[in-house]
């Protein structure tokens, strides 16, 4: 679990990075890195706005949608690997899935898992994007 914590308040950071222009910082847990993405897209300007980002340019309404993607998506991840209950906004679980409908780049998912067919939206956003949800 440590690997999957470390992995989101990089990404975070990394996040917030791009659409500040800001150099990498040094966040020192989850709610410092959360603060300072928070921030950073709290600038109505930073999302209309191009960044650079792996692979070419993207929008900052993009990039955020990515950074809510990867703070459900292994939130989920730190949740099932501690063994709490986890129950996220069905408005956050509706934008990711809004959002990832349709290819994704290269080895950011998992193969698609199958799900049953009255799953709900976050366990059917899961399986899409590949976990097995138990």
């Amino acid at each position: 679990m440590r690997e999957v914590a470390d992995h989101l308040v990089d990404a975070l950071d990394f996040f917030a990075c791009t659409v500040s222009g800001s150099a990498p910082g040094s966040p020192t847990d989850y709610r410092d890195a959360t603060r300072r993405c928070l921030a950073a897209f709290g600038r109505p300007e930073v999302l209309a706005a191009e960044h650079p980002f792996p692979g070419g340019v993207l929008r900052g309404w993009v990039v955020a949608g990515i950074s809510l993607s990867e703070s459900l998506v292994h939130g989920w991840d730190l949740a099932t690997g501690a063994g709490v209950p986890y129950e996220p906004d069905v408005d956050v679980v509706a934008a990711v899935a809004a959002l990832s409908d349709g290819p994704a780049p290269d080895g950011a998912f998992g193969d698609p898992v199958p799900v049953p067919a009255d799953a709900s939206p976050l366990v059917a956003l899961l399986g899409r994007l590949g976990r097995e949800v138990r």
